[in-house]
């Protein structure tokens, strides 16, 4: 079973499954905007400093400077954190809808412990079987094909791919 969490975000408490990539998504979307006030605040006190030594007034700037290359790079990476959980979540979503049009009822995985069986899922050995008679039909209509095309094609012999 997945572990849920509750987790506070922007003063908001949520609780959702700590491994669901959404729920990842949400919980850096506050530091992403931290960064980017971050980076703006950077890039602000990096031109101010660029102009006062462009117009000649300030020489040698003696006050320590964030490297703004440095703000740039923990932003980007956020970016391609969240980046790759939408990616998996899409790729989440396209799996379930892969599975609900493929397998009629949802598979649910072997549990260690004895608990009440509920009817609307299907044990992972049912499912291993369906499976196998899916593989079967497959095998059965890709042969109906190439039979077909051989005797379409005047009885030459089709190259099968090697199995």
């Amino acid at each position: 079973m997945a572990s849920m969490a509750s987790v506070n975000i922007g003063g908001q408490q949520m609780q959702g499954d700590v491994n669901d990539p959404i729920m990842k998504f949400k919980m850096l979307v506050p530091r992403l905007k931290e960064l980017l006030q971050k980076v703006m605040l950077q890039a602000a006190h990096v031109l101010n400093q660029n102009a006062l030594l462009d117009s000649c007034t300030v020489r040698n700037p003696d006050v320590p400077v964030q490297r703004f290359d440095k703000c740039l790079e923990d932003f980007y990476a956020i970016c391609d954190q969240i980046e790759m959980y939408l990616r998996l979540a899409t790729e989440v979503i396209t799996q379930n809808i892969d599975a609900q049009r493929h397998a009629p009822m949802p598979t649910q995985q072997p549990v260690t412990q004895v608990t009440q069986q509920n009817f609307d899922t299907v044990g992972y050995v049912h499912y291993i079987n369906q499976v196998r008679l899916q593989m079967a039909s497959a095998q059965e209509l890709h042969d109906v094909l190439v039979e077909c095309a051989r005797r379409i094609g005047g009885d030459k012999p089709v190259q099968q791919p090697p199995s």
